[in-house]
């Protein structure tokens, strides 16, 4: 008893930090059209914790790291943390299947996921006056896809570091 008690305190420090480290990621500053390219690195580790550990990470968490990145980004108080609630309840209905995919087709929503993200910051630009109509904003989806491919991994690795340490 005393063991998975120590064991759910390490998962809860690893995902904090992974977390924290995400929102770190989506503060560097970027320049040119890697600005526009810049990977929803929140949106990655979120939904790997959403996958791998649904009774840890739920709706409100996915909320509570949005409504930060609003703050952070000084963004319209509450987009990112709508979208990021959304995209919680969204693989929290179907986790199970989802942890079933392929890498790939794992990879594909993220995409869709980061797609949506996008438009729900496009919508609350567009109602603030505020348009971008280039189709660079689009990219984030692309790279965030990606990127999937090493974040699963990585995480996924560190995940079972410590639960053996």
């Amino acid at each position: 008893m005393n063991m998975d008690t120590s064991q759910q305190h390490h998962g809860l420090w690893l995902i904090g930090i992974t977390i924290l480290l995400a929102l770190l990621l989506s503060l560097v500053p970027m320049e040119g059209v890697s600005a526009w390219a810049r990977p929803d690195w929140l949106l990655l580790v979120m939904f790997f914790w959403l996958l791998a550990l649904p009774g840890q990470i739920g709706v409100v968490t996915c909320w509570f790291c949005g409504l930060l990145q609003d703050i952070l980004y000084g963004a319209v108080l509450g987009q990112n943390a709508f979208a990021m609630a959304v995209i919680a309840y969204i693989v929290l209905v179907s986790y199970q299947r989802l942890r079933m995919f392929s890498l790939h087709k794992q990879a594909a929503l993220v995409a869709l996921l980061a797609l949506f993200r996008i438009l729900v910051d496009q919508w609350a630009q567009n109602i603030n006056g505020v348009t971008q109509t280039h189709w660079l904003v689009f990219l984030p989806a692309l790279t965030t896809c990606l990127l999937w491919f090493v974040i699963r991994p990585a995480i996924g690795w560190l995940q079972r570091m410590v639960v053996v340490f």
